[in-house]
Order: structure tokens, then sequence, then C-alpha cells
């Protein structure tokens, strides 16, 4: 590697922010070296998006200063942000679905003649030419719909890498990849290492921070409680740093088969959608959390979403305590008493810009009514019951949702679910994107949910999830289930080898 690699290339000092009152980054100070990878790390709300946003332009700072090869900076806008150096890789990937590899990586420098167009085989010659520098085996005229999960991934940040940035700030990269695709990302952050770009890793993911990462940053409350190299900690000191306790988080859960009734809620016959799955048959019983594994594109997905009513089924039976029911829409599946918990609660789940209270009551409308009129009384005990239940931290049940981290939104929208008394919760990614100890609620949220009687279904892209969660695990491959795993046959190698052998392997 190249001398200038051990230098300094992005130093803060003494960082700070408040909104009205509230001390948000309170005299930050970090530095990064040229080819390194920083973890960024901290529970939602500890003040990492705020400090995210000040390095890439959107908020302005109160105090400090940042310097980028020794020379202060500053920026009041992305472009100027970018024009400096430093590129931001969003968690919600930007990518045009139905246009090309070329388009979207260019998007916003595409070459054009004289008359404003683009030229084409200039376009596909560039983004050839990059993609080949880092060895990423993707045709720059395939449309990004085509492309797997962890290929987006790629074109997303090359995008960013289109800009001639310095330092690329990734923010939880890996959410919505399986474990084959982290593999491949990695090694391409590897290369990008290689080539000197500095890089801020974000993520909640503790194994993944000492797998890629050479320094870590932790922030707690908006102050640095943590600046060491990875070798010098661990996940079990990660985890008591971020939040404030020596005490370890209660995220291993005992199976208790006493709270799991006999009775069938769901029984799902025959079911299939096609070309995404075929002849689908299982049953989950009250108090059930149910498990389902699958790579992406395995058809788990689409499954959960037709079980709601997002999609409709081909054929098949769907019965909700013994009455064959067609779900033709996520009100049907409502008025049957499943509701469906989306895995992206920003475009799916929430309505950003209104209040936690509108949010909150969107599934019980009626139930909130005296004679024609809302009641603000039974919205406010609403309110106030469910974010004591789920701990949620907030001000005023005005407060936009917005502005809630990530983890608290979450809380949100899984009161909105509860909230509407559903037999059957189908829960997608419920933990997505959220920091350790809001993970640690939500799974003793559905945990207590499922000792009073709720049937759950739950996928998630991390198994490690799943194996916590589950009374039962089912695989789905290609479409199909094919293996049932129960307590005692829980071993993470047997059913990763099930999600990814080849149906005629597993059978």
């Amino acid at each position: 590697m190249k001398d200038e690699v051990a230098t300094t290339l992005l130093e803060v000092k003494n960082l700070k922010k408040s909104f009205y009152n509230n001390v948000v980054l309170n005299d930050i100070s970090f530095s990064i070296k040229r080819g390194t990878v920083l973890g960024l790390m901290g529970q939602n709300g500890a003040g990492k998006s705020t400090l995210v946003k000040i390095l890439t332009g959107v908020y302005e700072k109160d105090g400090g200063s940042i310097l980028i090869e020794n020379k202060e900076v500053s920026f009041s806008t992305i472009k100027e942000a970018n024009d400096k150096g430093i590129a931001l890789v969003f968690q919600e990937l930007s990518l045009a679905l139905n246009m090309s590899v070329a388009d979207n990586i260019f998007i916003h420098n595409w070459p054009k003649n004289n008359l404003g167009l683009v030229k084409k085989d200039e376009l596909y010659d560039r983004t050839k030419q990059l993609l080949d520098s880092f060895n990423i085996n993707i045709d720059p005229a395939d449309k990004v719909s085509d492309l797997s999960s962890g290929e987006r991934q790629i074109v997303e940040i090359l995008k960013a890498v289109s800009k001639k940035p310095q330092i690329l700030i990734l923010d939880e990269p890996t959410s919505s990849l399986e474990k084959k695709e982290i593999d491949v990302l990695f090694q391409f952050i590897r290369q990008l290492k290689r080539e000197g770009y500095s890089i801020i890793y974000i993520s909640h993911h503790m194994s993944e921070i000492f797998k890629i990462v050479d320094n870590l940053v932790v922030l707690r409350d908006g102050k640095k409680v943590l600046d060491c190299k990875k070798e010098e900690s661990n996940i079990q000191q990660l985890v008591n740093i971020m939040v404030g306790s020596e005490q370890k988080l209660d995220i291993n859960y005992s199976k208790n088969e006493d709270n799991i009734s006999n009775e069938i809620v769901l029984e799902v016959t025959e079911l299939s959608r096609y070309p995404y799955f075929k002849d689908i048959n299982f049953t989950l019983r009250r108090g059930e959390i149910l498990g389902i594994a699958g790579i992406v594109g395995s058809g788990k997905q689409e499954l959960c979403e037709t079980l709601f009513g997002i999609r409709q089924a081909d054929s098949g039976n769907i019965k909700i305590n013994g009455k064959a029911v067609k779900i033709k829409d996520p009100h049907v599946a409502k008025k049957n008493g499943i509701l469906g918990l989306p895995e992206n609660r920003k475009t799916q789940g929430l309505f950003l810009d209104h209040s936690i209270k509108d949010n909150m009551i969107t599934c019980i409308l009626d139930e909130m009514k005296n004679g024609l009129l809302l009641s603000n009384k039974k919205i406010d005990e609403t309110v106030s019951r469910y974010k004591a239940a789920t701990k949620i931290k907030m001000g005023d049940n005005n407060e936009i949702i917005r502005y809630l981290s990530g983890g608290n939104q979450q809380k949100v929208l899984v009161s909105k679910c509860i909230a509407a008394n559903p037999q059957v919760l189908v829960a997608m990614d419920p933990t997505r994107g959220i920091d350790v100890a809001a993970k640690a609620d939500i799974h003793n949220i559905l945990r207590e949910l499922s000792a009073q009687g709720l049937s759950v279904i739950v996928i998630s892209s991390e198994l490690d999830e799943l194996l916590t969660m589950s009374d039962r695990i089912l695989v789905i491959n290609s479409g199909t289930l094919t293996e049932e795993f129960k307590p005692n046959e829980f071993d993470e190698n047997k059913i990763m080898i099930s999600m990814h052998n080849s149906i005629s392997e597993v059978r």
C-alpha cells in the first residue's frame, strides 16, 4: 500500500450541534486515515445521523471544525460536501430500477453532445471502465431490476464513487443482504481500501463491524464514549458501552411450549403465486412464533405479502380459525385478523410527515371515535399505553415521526399493528436497521405478545434473529417449503445448507 495510506485524511474537532435546547452532538472529535475503514456505532438517537448530515452538508455545525488533508472545510449543501470529497451511500437505495446500471451510476453526470443528447457509447465505456477497475462482473447495459440485492448495493456505492470522493460514508450497507452477498460486498470494500478510499462504516451488526473495520468510534447521547482500534475491543464491550450498562442485554429467549396452544389459528394449503412460490402447506398455532428462512429471491417475501393481502394467490386455500378466507387486499386480511409489519417502515409502514399519534391510530380509527368524531382522550390514552408498552422515547404525542430515531420509528410501527389486536402478525425484518437495544426491546415485545396468544410469522435477513425468536423454523427454497426445524433441531449450518442447496439436493 502507498505511504500516503498512513496519513490522516479526515479530522473532526470538537463538533457541536443542538436543535433548540436539545444538545445532539457534544464536543465530538475523531480522525480517519487514508485507506482505512472507521466503524461508527451507537444506539438510535446517539447522534450518528446528525454527525453524518453535518459531514455531508445537510446540517451546518454549531461549533468545532472539519479538516480534510489538514485544511479546514465547511459546506452547507450536499453538492459542496461532494465537491470537497465526501459522498454518502444511504441505507435505502436510490436506484431507478427500470434504468440501466450505466444510467444509474452517472445519473447526475451523463456525457452529452452539443444537442444535449446522452452519448450512450461513451456512457457505456465509462461505466465499463469503472466496473473493471474494481473487478465487478456486471454489464453496464443490465437493468438494475435484474440485479441481486448485493449487486444493487455495489452499484449504489459506485454511483457515489463516480463523483470521485476521497471519503465514503456507508449507512447500513448490508441491511437487506444475505450472507453470500455480504461477503461479495466486503471484498469490494477491501478493494476500495486498496485504492486509497477512506470509509466511515455505520452498522448495528456487531459481527460485521469486526470483520471489515480498522477502528471504532462509539457515540452515546451525543457524546463520544469510545475511540479505539478494533483489536482493543470486543462485542460485549461495545454493547455495554452503547447502552451505558455493564449488564448484558436479554436477547436470548428460552422456548416455552406451555405458552403455545394446540389450537390452529392459521392453516395454509397448496398456496401458490407464480412464479414466486408453489404448493405451500403449513399451520400456525395460537401463541406460536414461526420463523420462515430463505435467501433473497426464495419466495419468502412474496409468501408473506400474500398472507396479508399485498399480493393475491393464484391458487390454494387460507383458513383462519378453521374458516376459509379469500384475502384479496390488506383490508380483508385485517378484517380476518391478519396484519403485516412491512420491512420498510419509511416507505411502507409510516406517514413520516404526520405525528406519532396520527400514525399509531391509523388501524383503529373507528375505535377512537365518540360518535362521528375522533376522541382526543381515547387517542391520548392509546398513545400513552403503547408508548409505555414498547418503550418509545418521544416527546409530545404531536411530534412528527420523521424526527424520531429508527428504533423508535419501528416501535411506533409495531404499536400501530398490535393496537388493532390481530390474531396473526406477519413481521417482515422487524428489526432491520435498528440498534441492539431497540432490537432487544422488539424481541421482548413479540415474545410477550405471543405469551398472551398472538401468533407471529417472522422473516428476517438475519438467521441469528430467527434462531433467537422462533418456536419453529420453516425453510423456503426456490419457492418451495423444503424443511422444518423444531427447537431441538436448530442448527445454523443445517438451516443455511437447506436455504442455499438446490431443491434436488435438499430432498
